[in-house]
């Protein structure tokens, strides 16, 4: 969802100034400030209001109106096991509230998504280190970019 989907980099940046995991913000006073930012950023609620990511609607309906070879589902990660049901429990409520009515997976960490790889599943995810995995455990993964490079590679899978 984040970075596809929904923009959560941008409500990030909105709250508390900088991206998280950005430059300069590798040591381990970050790491706490991050930590309390999430748990801020939870507590708030923030992914029930996320907006759309660029191109995200466009992906949608894409998907929507094209014919494929898998049965569409939302995979995504909660960020860790601590605040899993919390994290999950708003992003479905932000599914919903966008009309999007496809099974959904939300998994305690993105290192698990490679659990959801077999041949033909395909997984759209903008983080390399998730789709190198994927690629690796036999699915098909699209680093995703930009919504009109990942279309195309869609329509060469069908």
């Amino acid at each position: 969802m984040d970075g596809v989907l929904c923009d959560f980099h941008k409500r990030y940046q909105e709250l508390f100034g900088y991206q998280p995991g950005g430059e300069g913000r590798e040591n381990e006073r970050d790491r706490k400030e991050f930590s309390s930012n999430w748990k801020h950023f939870i507590e708030t609620r923030q992914f029930e209001t996320l907006d759309w990511f660029a191109g995200g609607k466009d992906l949608i309906n894409f998907v929507r109106k094209t014919p494929h070879f898998t049965p569409i589902e939302i995979l995504s990660s909660s960020g860790g096991i601590r605040n899993h049901s919390e994290v999950r429990d708003q992003k479905v409520k932000w599914l919903k509230l966008q009309g999007i009515n496809f099974p959904v997976n939300i998994v305690p960490g993105r290192r698990v998504k490679k659990f959801f790889a077999m041949k033909g599943n395909v997984l759209i995810d903008d983080t390399e280190d998730v789709i190198d995995a994927f690629n690796e455990a036999g699915g098909i993964g699209i680093l995703h970019k930009d919504v009109n490079e990942t279309m195309n590679r869609l329509k060469e899978l069908q």
